[in-house]
């Protein structure tokens, strides 16, 4: 039995561990997001409209993919899910305001 639970212990210190892990990386994944959404705007300012929409496309993916993954419940620890769905709600607002642009720019 004790070997059985240690086992079990150590499972669940892996799962908690990659919940971390995932946890970074999303938030790297969304700073590095934003950065792009300033990349989109320089792009219009520059008339690469192409380019601007193809960043912004991008962009849309993956914030559809974080959203997808903060609703499976532990990919990232549970106390964290607000918190990065904040996050992602401010990314998801920067990529509407580019889009708004964009389509001034048209």
């Amino acid at each position: 039995m004790a070997v059985q639970q240690h086992r079990l212990d150590e499972f669940q210190q892996l799962r908690t561990e990659a919940a971390q892990v995932r946890l970074r990386a999303i938030r790297s994944q969304i700073a590095l997001a934003l950065t792009f959404c300033n990349i989109a705007e320089s792009d219009l300012e520059l008339r690469q409209t192409e380019q601007s929409h193809r960043v912004v496309g991008k962009l849309q993916r993956l914030s559809a993919t974080v959203r997808r993954h903060l609703n499976e419940p532990g990919y990232v620890p549970t106390d964290e899910v607000e918190r990065v769905g904040t996050e992602l709600e401010r990314l998801e607002a920067r990529i509407r305001t580019v889009e708004e642009r964009q389509n001034r720019n048209c």
